[in-house]
């Protein structure tokens, strides 16, 4: 196996075209590498050493040949390339980036080369350290960590991609944020929204007024008090972020309630292990039906992911139908249910507040479950206004940002 050492300093060069628009930062060069013929050995200058396959190498490669110049996708065909792919050699390039020479892929064609970009390359090491280094994780909180949500300024929001990076973040990071000073004014939603991009539409419309009704189709449509839940489970996909934005709010009552999900859920799993077992196991159904529609799923109250981390709650009371489960897990489905149910009640991971004029909620509807408290319709005006993002919009934009 031999090994090639990094060129002198003064024989840098600039950044290899790895056809990705993404920024990756050179925090690093390679300062050695080996080759193996099934994978590639690099030794970057940190002490830090990444194993790349060959086949992922190959399949990697951002010369003109294998990633469309202009389209930026992917051009190379995996499936008409060789059953092994084996690199033959490999070398660190002036400015510490990497070139690998493959095999020839048919008779009297010329070995293959292709270069990386240390950056990208460091970005995209999936070596265990490397992969534990970039793993997002939400930020959790309580009444403990926090008694309001994060606050963003609404002019910063609309007229700065500074103010707009630090509410999506927020949105990603925390699952909620609070946006004040914005104009009280019916479908000053949409306009906040269309920072981000266009809002999703559902069954209730792109955006909906949630004021008291004489006959409503939901309960949010009434004065009653709401458990904490997430917005439209009976969807097989529900929204991603939800938007609830103050128009009026004079009523005596009616304050939001916003509970960590991710938390309740984590709290669930340390007191009753089996009882988060079921939750995040059987699914559980949920409809919503009226003249217009009839819309139904069936989901685990609690998913979670290949590393059994938390990703995703799924709870409505109000949509919640008749459980269809084995006759063996029915009665202890329905305890886990409602323990789960009391922690989303405990105020330890409860955030509450009255909104006021001008104000707007966003928040992760996979992960903090919103409520209120019961008001008196005869006491005051309340009309609020909500709508949903979907997460790859809200991602993307941040992700334009970053850009600069």
């Amino acid at each position: 196996m031999a090994t090639v050492s990094a060129v002198a300093d003064d024989e840098r060069i600039g950044r290899i075209d790895m056809r990705d628009l993404a920024v990756y930062p050179m925090d690093h060069r390679i300062a050695a590498v080996s080759c193996g013929g099934d994978r590639v050995t690099v030794d970057w200058d940190d002490g830090r050493q990444s194993r790349f396959h060959a086949v992922w190498l190959r399949d990697n490669c951002a010369c003109p040949a294998c990633r469309h110049p202009q389209a930026l996708e992917r051009s190379f065909l995996l499936v008409d390339a060789p059953e092994v792919i084996r690199a033959t050699a490999a070398r660190v390039l002036p400015g510490g980036h990497l070139e690998v020479e493959f095999e020839s892929e048919a008779p009297g064609e010329p070995p293959h080369r292709s270069r990386f970009d240390a950056g990208w390359l460091r970005r995209h090491c999936y070596s265990d350290w490397a992969r534990a280094e970039r793993a997002w994780r939400p930020r959790p909180w309580d009444t403990g960590s926090r008694s309001i949500p994060p606050t963003v300024d609404y002019r910063a929001v609309m007229n700065s991609d500074t103010g707009l990076a630090e509410w999506l973040t927020a949105m990603r990071d925390w699952g909620v944020v609070l946006l004040r000073g914005a104009p009280a004014v019916p479908g000053e939603i949409q306009r906040i929204a269309g920072r981000v991009g266009p809002m999703r539409p559902t069954n209730f419309g792109t955006v909906y007024d949630v004021v008291s009704l004489p006959n409503p189709n939901a309960s949010a449509y009434t004065p009653i008090g709401l458990e904490p839940h997430t917005d439209l489970a009976n969807w097989r996909r529900p929204p991603d972020y939800q938007l609830l934005f103050c128009v009026a709010n004079e009523a005596v009552g009616g304050d939001s309630i916003l509970v960590d999900g991710y938390g309740a859920a984590e709290a669930l799993r340390e007191s009753d292990p089996d009882g988060f077992r079921l939750l995040a196991t059987q699914p559980i159904d949920f409809r919503f039906h009226d003249d217009g529609c009839d819309i139904r799923d069936r989901a685990p109250t609690i998913e979670v992911d290949a590393e059994g981390q938390v990703v995703s709650i799924r709870f409505n009371n109000w949509l919640r139908a008749a459980l269809d489960l084995p006759e063996s897990v029915m009665e202890p489905t329905y305890r886990a249910l409602r323990g789960f149910w009391k922690l989303l009640r405990d105020p330890r991971f409860q955030i509450r507040l009255k909104l006021e004029p001008g104000e707007m909620l966003a928040f992760d509807n996979a992960r903090v479950l919103h409520g209120r408290a019961p008001f008196d319709p005869s006491t005051g005006h309340r009309h609020l206004q909500g709508g949903y993002l979907d997460r790859d919009l809200v991602l993307s934009r941040l992700r334009l940002i970053e850009r600069g």
